[in-house]
């Protein structure tokens, strides 16, 4: 452990050579959500995947239930590892990295977690709507507008707490 590090752990602001450093608090627990959300979600969208694989192979894994075909499960497979999967794993680094680049915390913790269970919800809701056959039938389009009008709103949020993050971290460096 560096002395500037000693330092910082113990409250004062560090110093290197007599010039005080900047102190920054992060907001890692959105990202840590994130993360987790990105390996459960991982998980559910390739065991669909796995599934939907297996049932060509051999059709009985259609498990002689309609909402558990291969033409239910595939648009399921697709938003969830898409949307779910590789969606939270592009938010868990942009939270990530913003905060770090910009040397400033996330401009709202709220807009952070209306963010993140916006977010989860729609993914519930996809997985929800998409096996029982409720879709509008256009490829990667499928969710019904409730959820689409939900997605723009849960984009917006997160919108005006990434650039809020960019105005602020300049507000504080002029």
């Amino acid at each position: 452990m560096t002395p500037a590090t000693s330092v910082a752990a113990a409250g004062a602001a560090p110093r290197v050579s007599g010039v005080a450093l900047d102190r920054f608090s992060y907001d890692d627990a959105i990202v840590r959500k994130f993360l987790f959300a990105t390996l459960i979600w991982g998980v559910v969208g390739m065991v669909a995947g796995l599934l939907i694989a297996l049932q060509l192979a051999n059709p009985i894994f259609n498990l002689g239930l309609e909402w558990t075909s291969f033409g239910r499960l595939r648009p399921l497979h697709t938003n969830a590892v898409i949307f779910a999967f590789a969606g939270n794993a592009f938010f868990m680094g942009c939270y990530y990295s913003t905060q770090r680049l910009l040397k400033a915390r996330m401009f709202s913790d709220g807009l952070s977690n209306f963010h993140f269970w916006g977010w989860q919800a729609i993914i519930v809701s996809a997985a929800l709507t998409l096996p029982f056959g409720f879709t509008q039938a256009k490829e990667y389009a499928e969710l019904e507008w409730p959820i689409d009008i939900a997605i723009a709103v849960v984009w917006v949020a997160f919108a005006v707490n990434f650039f809020g993050t960019l105005v602020k971290r300049r507000e504080r460096h002029l």
